[in-house]
């Protein structure tokens, strides 16, 4: 059983090398799927303002995962600070 969990992150890591592809380059600048459970992606949000408009784009987010067969349920959204993420893109 244990397995089956483990197969299934191992699929839903597509999603994350995917993201921007999945979201755009527009909104990637501003958030980044940093990783995945058997049911969640986790994503880091350099402001506020992205977390609440991709809070509101979180369906639209999942129907474009599932075109990918992956069983993503739900979208985790958590700030970070704007300097960290800066300095990782850059």
């Amino acid at each position: 059983m244990l397995n089956m969990g483990f197969k299934e992150r191992m699929k839903n890591w597509q999603i994350v090398e995917k993201w921007p592809e999945i979201v755009g380059t527009r909104v990637a600048k501003h958030a980044t799927a940093t990783h995945v459970d058997t049911e969640n992606l986790f994503v880091e949000v350099d402001n506020p303002v992205w977390q609440s408009q991709l809070f509101l784009m979180k369906e639209e987010i999942i129907k474009k995962i599932r075109v990918y067969n992956r069983n993503i349920k739900d979208i985790k959204f958590r700030i970070i600070e704007s300097n960290r993420k800066k300095g990782e893109k850059e």
